[in-house]
């Protein structure tokens, strides 16, 4: 019988050695026994320790309005009352992890009221922001979607 060979020139190539040699064993070291640094335990630091419970209540009663604008508009349908309840639960969500992290954080000794707020203002990273500009930079999306669902609202109703 002729010995036919089943290697073409490439797999020369690749060749290693003969696949029925073991790898060489390599040399094991036992890791080095590494103490663990102890260190004091820090609290973490609020999120939003200048901001007042009102500003909250104000981003709740914008995203609230929107949910209203569209009940109101829309609430004549039988299936829009499913899809008023789904965005109610989404709603509650979007709002209720926030109002979930706040809880777990460490309390803030002196929260400021509102009219502290309008007064001094928030302190950021850069520098302080007046509580309009704070304000702004806060409600701005809110309050112009809710103004948006309200228009398409009297849209809807004037046109039906």
């Amino acid at each position: 019988m002729d010995y036919v060979s089943t290697t073409t020139p490439l797999t020369y190539a690749f060749y290693e050695g003969p696949s029925w040699e073991p790898p060489a064993p390599r040399a094991r070291t036992a890791p080095a026994a590494v103490e663990p640094e102890l260190r004091a335990r820090q609290a973490p630091e609020p999120s939003t320790p200048d901001l007042p419970k009102a500003v909250g209540w104000m981003i709740v009663g914008a995203y609230g309005a929107i949910l209203g604008a569209f009940a109101l508009a829309f609430l004549g349908d039988a299936e829009v009352g499913l899809v008023l309840g789904v965005c109610a639960v989404y709603l509650a969500v979007y709002l209720g992890v926030p109002a979930v992290i706040l809880r777990m954080e460490p309390k803030v000794e002196t929260r400021p009221d509102l009219a502290d707020f309008l007064r001094d203002g928030l302190s950021t990273w850069t520098g302080r922001v007046s509580a309009g500009s704070a304000l702004a930079q806060i409600l701005t999306v809110p309050i112009a979607l809710a103004v948006a669902a309200a228009g398409l609202g009297v849209i809807v109703r004037l046109s039906a």
